[in-house]
Order: structure tokens, then sequence, then C-alpha cells
């Protein structure tokens, strides 16, 4: 039972990288205006870029742990880090007002599943953590 345990870990870790870099070289927002100025997506992606630091120090640092209770609180940490990043874009912070723009249509739905599939394995870990350490 303790490889599903190790196996979740990685799940976040990667999950938590993808949202991490991915934000910043994949699914980024616009690009910049003509003038070098940026457009009010620019700080969404950068906020997250930001909860994708944190979550990603929080998934490495676990691994350093075996004690099911410190891993159950980091990984509540992350459930909430990832809420928030989840919501972030057009919602805490406002996107472009064209909805086709590529803050809209790539940025925007690829951090709330990044977001939601945190939550959700890490859920899962921390049940899977409770039962292998039985706290």
């Amino acid at each position: 039972m303790k490889k599903t345990g190790l196996i979740l870990d990685i799940i976040l870790f990667m999950l938590s990288t993808a949202l991490c870099f991915g934000t910043k070289f994949v699914f980024h927002a616009c690009a910049p205006k003509e003038d070098g100025g940026w457009m009010v997506c620019h700080w969404a992606e950068q906020a997250v870029f930001g909860l994708g630091l944190v979550l990603f120090f929080l998934s490495s640092v676990m691994f350093a742990f075996k004690d099911g209770k410190t891993k159950s609180g980091m990984i509540l940490a992350m459930e909430a880090i990832a809420a928030l990043a989840a919501i972030l874009p057009n919602h805490l912070i406002n996107l472009c007002m064209m909805t086709d723009m590529r803050c809209h249509s790539v940025m925007k739905p690829a951090v709330l599943i990044l977001g939601i599939l945190i939550m959700i394995v890490g859920v899962i870990a921390i049940i899977i953590h409770r039962k292998e350490n039985d706290v």
C-alpha cells in the first residue's frame, strides 16, 4: 500500500510542475501589446505562476517526509493553493475583454483543469496516507 501513496505523491508533483511551468511556457496568457505593455491577463498569469511555484515547492519537499500526518498537512495546504489558482483567472483577476483571446481559450481552462486535478488527487492522497500510517 505504501507504493500507492508514493505514486500519488509523484502525480501531485507532476501536476504541480505542469501548473507552474505550463503557465509560463505552454498555456500562457496573451503576448505583450505592440507598445511593449501588458494586458491585464498577464497579471493573472503571473499570479498563477507564483502559486504554481509554491505548489511545486511543497510537492518537491513532500518526498523528504515519511510521516502520513505531515504529508496530509502539506497536501491540505496544496488543496487550498490549487483552489485559489483555479479561480484566479477571470474571477479574482480579470482577463481580456474579448473571450476569444488566448487567456480565455487556453490559459483559463488549463489552470482550472489542473487546479481541480490537484485537488482530486490530493484528497485521494490524504485518504491513502492516512490508511498507510493508520492515522
